[in-house]
């Protein structure tokens, strides 16, 4: 591989500072230097894009295609996109596997390490003045691709904040019951539903729950290390918002799992939930939760759940780094100025133009979507050959939103609300912070063990909470819980000195 000058010194200065066993410079390979079109001279891209199954949609090079004519026509810019999984992302980084631009995010392919170690493009001279359109539609989120001063990633706006639902049969409650649902209550709030669908439906279950517990409860809390070692978001601004408990001492979320073994007990879960691996949607629970947004209306087809669903906020918005950080677009550092600055150009025309966004997001018109007042319904074919979550293609704040049906319709201006909602968030004070666990490797290994064993009785409500956190408290401090809680506040502390 022939390395230019300029890669040259990169690569000089990581062997300096100590970080060459750390990253892969790339560069273009030989055959890519002329990746432009011969036949228009339009610049194509390798854009990693994720997938979390390594399914692929059966239509992509169909839409892919007229998605290219578009972006060709108007920026002189289209792509190949290979669809990776969390381990291929990992793998292929570092193997040097070539790309222009990656789908990259706070869960897979890590933001924060990658940028860290080299791996991305440093576009902050570039973005304001190059693409300013790109620069004003993301203004005042750029924070989440920021590292140490520098803009290394573009955010993909989507939802921000952890916020999780009920979702709830409103079939029942509002239309045989006659009660209105409201759009937020607690937790504890539940408990008559549960007891009025019961009441009527003496042999069922009202709340399913599977062996992991309810689905996004956990979001009361920042987990800083595994699901054990947290700080709750409701210390968020004071002097304990960056104090790191052992989980059981968060008391929010263990009041959830106490109102758990009550409902347990009073027969409104199910008997087998600590074995339970999944809940079907062929069981028609009138209660289940949920991370969304507001507005969301993925669960509201009553062909799928045999019933219409409203959602009732419980938890959030919540803020972290890790919540805002669900979706970015990186370029690769060794990637040339001008395969760069073409990949701002494409961030830019995704999030300015809609029916490109449309094209990457839902398919062609006609055949996979149709527009309907302002949104999108999918057609039976789009459902079954173009599905994927939007954020995977694009940001989606710039995307239309997606109506269940002609009688379910979304809001179109739903992310201006959510991203007002947002104005009342708690927002949590570790400002990005990630635990190395070198140090307690052993301890780490031992207390996962301890929570795998046991916690599925103590999240489902199946044996006294209490008794429950006395027992795995016990074994988990005798494993090391405090020394490891230590070492994780040791470099919080240390941390957050840093970025001050």
């Amino acid at each position: 591989m022939r390395i230019r000058p300029i890669l040259l010194l990169l690569l000089m200065s990581f062997i300096i500072t100590g970080c060459a066993t750390n990253v892969v410079i790339q560069e273009t390979p030989e055959s890519n230097e002329g990746t432009d079109s011969v036949e228009d001279n339009a610049t194509e891209l390798i854009w990693w894009v994720y997938t979390p199954s390594g399914d692929i949609p059966d239509d992509v090079e169909e839409v892919l295609e007229r998605a290219n004519e578009i972006s060709r026509e108007k920026i002189g810019v289209t792509v190949k996109m290979l669809y990776k999984t969390e381990e291929q992302f990992d793998l292929d980084l570092q193997t040097g596997e070539y790309y222009d631009m990656t789908f990259t995010c706070d869960w897979c392919n890590d933001f924060d390490r990658n940028a860290g170690n080299g791996y991305y493009y440093d576009l902050t001279e570039m973005v304001e003045k190059d693409t300013p359109e790109l620069y004003k539609a993301v203004d005042p989120w750029w924070e989440i691709g920021t590292l140490k001063g520098k803009i290394y990633g573009i955010p993909l706006l989507k939802d921000l904040g952890a916020e999780v639902f009920f979702r709830m049969n409103s079939d029942y409650f509002e239309g045989e019951k006659g009660l209105t649902l409201p759009e937020e209550m607690a937790f504890e709030d539940l408990e008559p539903y549960l007891a009025m669908w019961k009441e009527d439906h003496p042999g069922e279950y009202p709340y399913y729950i599977p062996s992991v517990g309810l689905s996004g409860v956990f979001q009361v809390h920042e987990r800083i290390v595994s699901k054990y070692l947290v700080i709750p978001y409701s210390k968020a601004g004071t002097p304990d918002g960056t104090k790191i408990i052992p989980v059981f001492d968060d008391e929010e979320y263990i009041g959830m799992l106490r109102n758990l073994h009550k409902w347990y007990e009073l027969g409104y879960i199910n008997p087998d939930a600590a074995t339970t691996e999944e809940v079907p949607n062929t069981i028609k629970t009138p209660v289940r939760t949920g991370t969304a947004w507001t507005g969301f209306m993925g669960w509201s087809d009553p062909e799928v759940y045999g019933f219409n669903v409203k959602l009732v906020r419980f938890i959030g918005p919540n803020l972290s780094r890790s919540t805002e950080q669900g979706a970015l677009l990186a370029v690769n550092a060794a990637a040339s100025k001008e395969k760069a600055e073409a990949c701002l150009k494409y961030a830019q025309l995704l999030y300015t133009d809609r029916e490109f966004r449309d094209t990457l997001a839902y398919g062609i018109e006609g055949k996979h979507f149709n527009y309907y007042k302002d949104t999108v319904i999918r057609t039976e074919a789009g459902g079954e050959h173009y599905l994927q979550d939007a954020f995977v293609t694009g940001p989606a704040v710039s995307a239309s939103v997606v109506s269940a049906g002609e009688n379910l319709l979304a809001d179109p201006n739903q992310w201006t609300k959510v991203y007002e909602g947002y104005k009342d968030a708690k927002i949590s004070d570790t400002k990005g912070f990630s635990f190395d666990p070198t140090n307690v490797e052993a301890e780490i290994a031992a207390l996962d063990a301890i929570w795998s064993s046991y916690s599925a009785e103590l999240v489902t409500g199946t044996s006294d909470t209490d008794e429950a956190i006395k027992e795995i408290r016990s074994q988990m401090e005798t494993a090391g819980l405090e020394t490891v809680r230590e070492e994780a506040q040791r470099q919080l502390d240390e941390y957050l000195k840093q970025v001050k």
